[in-house]
């Protein structure tokens, strides 16, 4: 019988990766990108689970990484020592247990099980989910534009047209008629042939969203993201009973019984997936519920690494028929690209590929990741 890798501690690397230009939403500006690594380290020196975790709204940043880095530390020396690494459904348990709350916390750590056990089975996570392609590459957005003023966001439009971007998401959620003239320069700036997706982060209230999106209507937008606040799942569905344009919503939906309620309400045609959010056990379970409701899923984090980025894509390859081309990104919002793997796995601006190694497939390099590591004091 063969004698798995057994689960000996849990590492929190808290990282900030410095950009070159401002990235704006209607929540504030940022010039860092902040998040954590996780890395699940068994007896096996060449056998580990990585990945990001990302520091998500509502919160400073800086706030959310020490509250991950908390409860990471909080299940480093525990009943996880010991489990073997194929037996990750212990090990998942063991962190639901252990950790409250938290999505992204326990999205990440799963995405980090789900690579451990497909390096324990020696196979890609692609793979182990019943994909088996090679070569295999997705569709991916790979940027979003902020929030600049109307004529700089065209020629950022413009700038990323030209660099092969076929589907633009723009960020907006100052006011109607300024937020107006943003999607307008930009569908002047791009022609009639290219997919907008627009993305509120909860700004608007009810009535000014369904002004905004009846606004915006003839600008021939793919769908309005998350218009309101994430809390009010009402609001949406009025929304969705006043407008013609496609809704997606996004933080509405941390877990599947989230997405019920998104099912049972009718209260938007699409919803947003992370694997990064929702781990890809989660991701799998919404999507599924998604489909057999006749609701569409997109798929991605538009502001992550390359290490978060690649595991996105092996989720992608599972369900080929959700929405496409996927929002999953990189730093390229920031103006910078970040190093953390060995391979760069953006073969153009259009595609991602997957690396065929074993788990995701990518090789962290660990000397970048204490280029970007902070101190965080306890």
């Amino acid at each position: 019988m063969m004698e798995y890798p057994k689960i000996t501690g849990v590492d929190a690397i808290p990282i900030e990766i410095r950009g070159e230009r401002a990235f704006a939403i209607s929540e504030g500006q940022t010039r860092t990108h902040k998040s954590v690594i996780v890395r699940i380290i068994t007896n096996e020196p060449n056998i580990d689970g990585v990945a990001e975790i990302v520091c998500a709204p509502p919160g400073k940043p800086e706030e959310i990484q020490h509250e991950i880095c908390g409860a990471l530390k909080a299940i480093a020396d525990s009943a996880l020592v010991g489990v073997s690494a194929e037996n990750t459904r212990t090990a998942q348990r063991i962190i639901n247990e252990r950790i409250k709350g938290k999505v992204w916390t326990k999205g990440g750590l799963n995405v980090a099980l789900s690579d451990l056990r497909a390096k324990a089975l020696g196979v890609s996570c692609m793979s182990m989910l019943g994909v088996h392609a090679k070569d295999a590459k997705v569709p991916v957005i790979g940027t979003v534009i902020g929030i600049m003023h109307p004529d700089q966001m065209a020629d950022r439009a413009r700038e990323l047209l030209d660099r092969g971007f076929g589907t633009l998401k723009i960020k907006v959620g100052k006011d109607v008629s300024s937020d107006f003239e943003r999607v307008r320069c930009v569908r002047e700036a791009v022609g009639d042939s290219v997919n907008i997706r627009v993305d509120a982060n909860d700004h608007y209230s009810p009535e000014e969203a369904i002004k905004f999106i009846n606004k915006i209507e003839h600008l021939n937008v793919e769908h309005v993201e998350q218009p309101i606040s994430r809390y009010d799942i009402l609001g949406m569905r009025e929304i969705r009973k006043s407008v013609h344009v496609p809704l997606m919503t996004d933080d509405m939906v941390s877990t599947p019984f989230d997405a019920m309620n998104v099912i049972r309400l009718d209260a938007a045609d699409r919803v947003k997936v992370k694997v990064t959010k929702h781990g890809l056990d989660g991701a799998i379970q919404i999507i599924s519920m998604l489909s057999s409701a006749g609701k569409r899923a997109v798929l991605g984090h538009v502001f992550e690494t390359g290490l978060a980025a690649v595991a996105e894509a092996h989720l992608a390859m599972l369900f080929p028929d959700i929405v496409g081309p996927h929002e999953i990104g990189s730093m390229e919002p920031l103006g910078v690209a970040d190093k953390l793997l060995r391979e760069n796995p953006y073969c153009n601006q259009g595609y991602i590929t997957i690396p065929e190694g074993v788990g995701i497939g990518v090789s962290v390099d660990w000397e970048q990741v204490e280029n970007y590591k902070v101190n965080l004091s306890f």
